[in-house]
């Protein structure tokens, strides 16, 4: 009898959208009434329209639900997508927030798995207060558990991590991320009080080679993106949406992630330790491994932290790139690694590929080997998550 699954794709980048109410309803009474809420907004644009917003303790609010969940309803049914001055909380595509809807658009949407990151829990690494964020992520990644128990081989969580505090804090939460199934954990795409290198980070590497738990940075997943400082400097969020500058918060985050953990001689120091650079595409992965081989060929022999081998050694060797669109990329792949490459369909993102991620694959994977499809789409995130 034929594998249903043979065909079928595994996305290594979906995101789950949080109940509006689960913070206010599990932190711990002490900071219930500054959890992360939903807050009721006007638009200052076109109709002056009442919208939801994001709102977290020390922080701008994500004014921008609909980018997240809500507009993904007018793109499945081939409507034009028509702004972000009237979404609601409650009008986010069921599939986000429930499993079972999720399953089914997984099956319309020719998925078998899905490794699944925040939406709006994203944005709680930039909150100042450790101790709050803390219990933000600890809740979290309670309610993902709880999501990804639905269909554990087909709803694969990637938890939190707790920095800026005691490292222990994340080191614990990672054996209990372990322990509740979730298969990968996320921190900031950004560290700019401590470089990784820092000693302060290596209790938590140690851990996460015993765990087995391969490290993701996802994009927007940072310590600034809302905050205060940014709106002090004229960047709305919304204007930088208009702008397409998000474009540049979509790929710099990844590149910096990418460049700064290589640079940092973390993974020749820790071969069994995997990272994973979550949307951000892969066609400049090629040139930026490029350069960074051509600096460490002439400068090695001084640099600090010192690489015994080229950057591109330990990037073929131990990162993992996920990408949604990106024909570009592909045709840049015999540059990578093919075995560490994942396409995935940014479910329920508007930049996504949901409804249509049958199509998209067969137009950015046209004219490559049928073997290499099957790893991009499928083996690899399988093999990397046990699926």
């Amino acid at each position: 009898m034929a594998d249903s699954n043979a065909d079928k794709f595994i996305s290594a980048d979906g995101h789950v959208q949080e109940p509006a109410n689960l913070w206010v309803e599990r932190m711990d009474r002490r900071f219930r009434d500054r959890a992360p809420r939903i807050v009721t907004k006007t638009s200052a644009w076109g109709k002056h329209e009442e919208f939801d917003a994001f709102q977290i303790d020390g922080l701008n609010s994500v004014d921008f639900i609909d980018t997240i969940a809500t507009m993904a309803n007018e793109k499945a049914a081939g409507k034009p997508i028509q702004g972000h001055s009237h979404n609601r909380i409650a009008d986010v595509r069921p599939g986000a927030a429930d499993p079972i809807a999720r399953l089914a658009d997984q099956d319309l949407d020719n998925i078998r798995a899905e490794v699944i990151y925040p939406n709006c829990g994203m944005y709680i690494l930039a909150a100042p207060d450790v101790e709050y964020r803390r219990e933000c992520i600890r809740v979290y990644n309670d309610f993902l558990a709880e999501f990804c128990a639905a269909a554990p081989q087909r709803l694969v969580g990637v938890g939190i991590l707790p920095i800026g505090g005691p490292i222990q804090w994340a080191v614990e939460e990672a054996a209990r991320i372990a322990k509740m199934n979730l298969k990968s954990v996320l921190l900031p795409a950004d560290t700019p009080n401590r470089p990784w290198w820092d000693p302060y980070y290596v209790p938590l590497w140690e851990a996460l080679c015993d765990l087995g738990l391969p490290l993701a940075f996802h994009n927007t997943a940072t310590e600034q993106f809302l905050s205060p400082a940014e709106k002090a400097a004229g960047i709305s969020l919304a204007m930088r949406v208009g702008n397409y500058a998000i474009v540049e918060t979509k790929i710099g985050n990844q590149m910096r992630s990418l460049t700064c953990l290589l640079g940092s001689a973390v993974p020749q120091r820790y071969p069994g330790l995997q990272f994973v650079i979550a949307e951000g595409g892969i066609g400049w992965v090629a040139p930026v491994i490029r350069l960074m081989d051509h600096w460490w060929e002439d400068h090695h022999h001084y640099m600090e932290p010192r690489l015994d081998q080229p950057p591109s050694f330990y990037c073929h060797r131990q990162f993992w790139f996920t990408f949604e669109d990106d024909r570009a990329g592909l045709l840049t792949r015999e540059l990578l690694n093919v075995e560490r490459l994942m396409w995935g369909s940014d479910y329920p993102h508007t930049e996504g590929t949901f409804p249509g991620s049958r199509q998209r694959v067969e137009k950015d994977f046209a004219g490559l080997p049928d073997d290499e499809r099957r790893l991009i789409t499928a083996d690899n995130a399988a093999r990397l998550y046990g699926i």
